[in-house]
């Protein structure tokens, strides 16, 4: 019994100083588990104090910015010497979004320079006109500077969001500035937000109607045959390349309209002449040609119907009245957010 006793106690010793060496190990491993947690959000603590420090910079040197608004339309500065020049950066304030009194404005900027610079000096005179609030004063790439034209810079811009006008001024002497704003409504933009909301209302029905593809396709295919017709009748008119320039250049500036007509007029002419007709036949050349124009179109584009746009039993494809469907949301989304 002496042995078997001896090897318990020495056991229950052993038991007891692992149990004893276990209880001594856990108060650390509580200790590195909680600084490992803390580790992350320490972190997080810092990045966050740090970006709070560089936007309140931000804000401070924003602040110190010249700003010109609806409110303030008018602003008188001189620009400060950086860097062998003379620069200043202006600020313009726009209204929010929600702001829908000015939807149908655009603002109109404009600067002037005081005498203290003859006209014939105004070459020396840059203005950037950009978004970038982050950009260093006067550091718009060389593209993006405009030039004073008869002794102002003016420009246009939305009424919603900021921008900022930077000026640089390459002379030895400052000068005094003047930038101000004004407020111009324009009518189209109406036409443009009521467009833009018919058009949203509107595409779930059309898009499954099919008089709509109809119609479209048709006038398209009128306007195909008018096309063509145009490039080959061109051939047998005796006119150059120079000289169908000069056409092309006559048709922009009074209207396509006249243009056609007076491009019609030479092609029946033409045809007339060809087939040895008299010219008392040239109304009838001149509607047998219409006519024939028209349908062929028509015909096409009842064909395209008939063969891509509608199913087996007479209704709209769905896959074409959704891929429709949203492609007149996106066209209306473009039409109300114009500005």
């Amino acid at each position: 019994m002496a042995p078997y006793d001896e090897a318990a106690s020495s056991s229950a010793a052993a038991t007891s100083a692992s149990s004893s060496a276990e209880t001594a190990g856990d108060p650390a491993s509580p200790l590195q588990s909680s600084s490992r947690r803390a580790a992350p959000s320490l972190l997080l603590l810092a990045s966050l104090a740090a970006l709070i420090i560089l936007s309140s910079g931000d804000d401070s040197t924003a602040n110190r910015l010249k700003d010109v608004s609806l409110e303030n339309p008018e602003v008188s500065f001189v620009p400060s010497p950086v860097g062998g020049q003379f620069c200043e950066r202006v600020r313009l304030s726009g209204v929010p979004r929600l702001h829908l009194e000015s939807y149908a404005s655009q603002i109109r900027v404009k600067m002037n320079v005081s005498q203290s610079i003859p006209e014939k000096f105004h070459w020396k005179i840059e203005v950037c006109f950009h978004r970038n609030a982050s950009m260093g004063l006067c550091q718009c790439e060389a593209g993006e500077w405009q030039g004073f034209q008869d002794g102002l810079w003016t420009a246009v811009n939305s009424p919603y969001g900021n921008k900022y006008v930077d000026v640089k001024l390459a002379d030895k002497k400052s000068a005094r500035f003047t930038l101000s704003i004004q407020e111009e409504f324009q009518k189209w933009r109406l036409a443009c937000l009521g467009i833009g909301f018919l058009l949203l209302f509107l595409s779930p029905t059309v898009s499954k109607w099919a008089p709509f593809y109809y119609s479209s396709s048709m006038a398209l295919g009128i306007l195909l045959v008018v096309l063509i017709v145009f490039f080959q009748g061109m051939k047998l008119l005796p006119m150059g390349k120079k000289r169908l320039f000069y056409f092309t250049i006559y048709a922009s500036v009074i209207g396509v309209g006249s243009y056609v007509f007076h491009y019609f007029s030479t092609l029946v002419s033409s045809i007339l002449e060809n087939f040895g007709l008299s010219e008392e036949m040239y109304n009838p050349v001149s509607l047998f040609l219409m006519v024939t124009i028209v349908l062929t179109g028509a015909g096409f584009g009842y064909w395209m119907v008939r063969r891509f746009i509608l199913s087996k039993d007479g209704s709209v494809d769905s896959g074409i009245a959704q891929f429709v469907k949203w492609a007149m949301r996106v066209v209306a989304t473009f039409f109300v957010m114009q500005v």
